[in-house]
């Protein structure tokens, strides 16, 4: 009898000593998960963002997990989920909504994302004006206006253009985000296509560019936001501070972005 109870209160000493174990793990990857941060960005902006991403982490110790994707699609994705602690997309017309719905508890501009007609370098003797993109055969290529900033940009060139029907003719894709449009024109799928002046700067041995007439556009105001359901706002504004910093300015700037200034 003693030696089953002895078994008994072994059982229950290492049970205890179970429970114990598993509650601090729970605890650790509760407050583990607490410390990380979740960024939605643009996907334009991804080779300047995972560059300060380095040095923020590196910095304060704290993680951040991004989503990459169109601006449209970022705001489809929050609204799914109803996560998230920052919001950077290529435009302000994205953070100024969720302003409007209550969304958002902080914001402040970047940098700006301008738009420019892109082509492949052995392609310059052929592409040399805007007015080119009419020209019979020339392949056009344009962003999603529902899924990225920049092809709602490039609706209100076309628009004010004067020559948006015949252009419209030449397109042959519509891309979901600026990587992928910038792809189709370095890989000879388009002729060429209106993205973001930073994406030929980041391709310039490849890509020629011309500007754009800049009474046809407003260019794209690059805007950082903390979201309202950030369940640690604190950090988020962390985050969102140092992403608009002069240090966030400048290394934006070595990937061909402009000053809002």
């Amino acid at each position: 009898m003693n030696i089953q109870f002895n078994g008994a209160k072994k059982i229950l000493i290492y049970c205890l000593i179970l429970l114990v174990g598993l509650m601090s793990l729970t605890a650790s990857v509760g407050a583990a998960a607490e410390q990380e941060l979740l960024l939605y960005c643009g996907a334009g902006l991804r080779q300047p963002v995972d560059e300060l991403l380095k040095s923020f982490q590196r910095k304060t110790g704290l993680k951040v997990m991004v989503e990459f994707a169109g601006s449209g699609q970022l705001l489809a994705r929050y609204k799914a989920t109803g996560q998230g602690d920052v919001l950077l997309p290529g435009s302000h017309f994205y953070v100024e909504k969720m302003a409007q719905q209550g969304q958002t508890l902080w914001t402040k501009p970047v940098v700006l994302h301008v738009p420019v007609v892109a082509f492949p370098k052995k392609l310059a003797g052929k592409i040399k004006t805007f007015n080119d993109l009419s020209q019979p055969g020339i392949r056009v290529g344009l962003g999603d206006p529902k899924a990225m900033a920049l092809g709602r940009t490039a609706e209100e060139i076309l628009k004010n253009s004067g020559i948006r029907m015949a252009v419209l003719g030449n397109v042959v894709v519509r891309a979901a985000t600026v990587k992928q449009l910038t792809m189709y024109i370095l890989e000879g799928d388009v002729d060429a296509g209106i993205i973001a002046r930073a994406d030929v700067f980041q391709n310039k041995n490849k890509l020629g560019m011309i500007e754009i007439n800049p009474a046809w556009y407003k260019p794209e105001i690059v805007t950082v936001a903390v979201l309202k359901s950030s369940k640690q706002p604190k950090q988020a504004k962390q985050l969102a501070a140092f992403l608009s910093s002069p240090e966030a300015i400048e290394t934006f700037g070595r990937y061909g972005f402009l000053s809002v200034e």
